[in-house]
C-alpha cells in the first residue's frame, strides 16, 4: 500500500469549499471548532492545532477516499512505490502525476516518491479525481517499468528551442494516446468513446502532416498495447507515413520549424503552383506548405491577387 500525506493548504482549502455542501448541522459544528482555535494565543501551536481540524474533517467527510482509491488499486504501482504526496495545484494545467528522488539517506532502499498535484476543487469531484488519477499514474507507471525505458529528457532538436517545443508536444500528445487506449481497453475509463473520440482531435491537430494516413496512425497508437518511450520519440521526431519533407518538422519552402503544414494545399490556385515552382523547383504539391508560406504566395501570384488593378 503506498502511504499517502496531504499538503494541509491542500486540505484546508478543500474542507472549506466543502463546507457549503455540508448539511447545517455538520456545517455548524465545523465552524464552531474553527472559531474555538482563534484564542490560542502562540502562533505556532494556533497553527497547528488548524491543520489538525482540517485534516480531520477532510478525512470526516470523505475527501481523501477517491484518491486513496484509485491509488491503492493501481497494484502495478505498489510494487515499486511506498509514499505519495499529494499536494495543491492552482490551476488546471498543473494538476497530474510525478516522482521525485527520495532523499532520506537512512532509507535501505531508495526508491521514488509519488507526487499528486489537484486543484482543491477536484478533490470535491470524483469522478475527475477518478479520471484524472488513473491517467496521470498510468504515466507515472509507464516511468518506472524497464520496458517503457521512459527517459526524462526528449534529444535536442536541430531546430534549437522551437523544435524543442514541437518535438515535446508531439511526445505528449502520442504518449496520451496510448494510456487513454490502454484505460479504455481494461475498463478504466468511464467513458471511452468519449476519451478515444477526444485523443483523435488532438492527434489528428498535431498531426495533420500525415494527411490520409492520419487516422490509420492515430489507431495504431490508441490500440497499441505495449509502447515504448524510443518508440514514442521516434515518431514524434519523424511521423511514419509521411514524405520525408513533410517529416522534417519543417516547411519545404522557407524552412522554418513548424508543428504542422497548412492541412488543405490544394486551395493553391494553378497560377501560385506555378510561381512556388519557379522558385523551388523541387517542389510540389504534394510536399505541402505551412500556412503562412501560402497565403504568402498566394497573395502575391494567385489568379485573383492582381483583380481591380489597371
Amino acid at each position: 500500500m503506498i502511504r499517502l500525506s496531504y499538503d494541509p493548504e491542500l486540505v484546508e482549502e478543500a474542507v472549506m469549499l466543502a463546507e457549503s455542501a455540508m448539511p447545517p448541522e455538520e456545517a455548524g459544528a465545523f465552524r464552531r471548532e474553527r472559531d474555538r482555535l482563534y484564542g490560542i494565543v502562540e502562533p505556532q501551536q494556533r497553527e497547528a492545532a488548524f491543520r489538525s481540524l482540517h485534516l480531520g474533517w477532510f478525512t470526516r467527510i470523505g475527501l481523501h477516499e477517491s484518491i486513496g482509491t484509485v491509488v491503492a488499486a493501481r497494484e502495478d504501482l505498489a510494487q515499486r512505490l511506498d509514499e505519495g504526496r499529494v499536494l495543491r495545484a492552482v490551476a488546471r494545467n498543473e494538476e497530474g502525476a510525478d516522482l521525485v528522488d527520495h532523499v532520506a539517506a537512512s532509507a535501505v532502499e531508495d526508491r521514488p516518491i509519488l507526487v499528486l498535484r489537484l486543484r482543491p476543487a477536484t478533490v470535491l469531484d470524483p469522478d475527475r479525481v477518478r479520471a484524472l488519477l488513473h491517467h496521470e499514474l498510468t504515466h507515472v507507471a509507464d516511468m518506472l517499468d524497464p520496458a517503457f525505458g521512459y527517459e526524462r529528457s526528449l534529444p535536442s532538436s536541430d531546430d534549437g528551442p522551437s523544435g524543442d517545443n514541437i518535438q515535446r508536444d508531439r511526445y505528449r500528445v502520442l504518449w496520451d494516446v496510448t494510456i487513454d487506449g490502454r484505460l479504455a481497453r481494461s475498463l478504466r475509463a468511464d467513458q471511452p468513446g468519449a476519451s478515444r473520440d477526444a485523443r483523435w482531435r488532438e492527434f489528428a491537430a498535431t498531426f495533420s502532416m500525415l494527411g490520409d494516413a492520419c487516422r490509420s496512425a492515430f489507431n495504431a497508437w490508441f490500440d497499441c498495447a505495449h509502447p515504448t518511450h524510443a518508440e514514442l520519440v521516434a515518431f514524434a521526431l519523424a511521423p511514419a507515413g509521411s514524405e520525408t519533407t513533410r517529416n522534417s518538422g519543417r516547411c519545404p519552402l522557407c524552412r522554418f520549424p513548424v508543428a504542422s503544414l497548412d492541412p488543405r494545399p490544394d486551395r493553391l490556385s494553378p497560377a501560385t503552383v506555378t510561381a512556388i515552382g519557379e522558385h523551388h523547383p523541387s517542389w510540389d504539391v504534394a510536399q505541402g506548405l505551412c500556412s503562412q508560406c501560402l497565403d504568402l504566395y498566394e497573395a502575391r501570384y494567385g489568379e485573383t491577387s492582381h483583380a481591380g488593378c489597371g
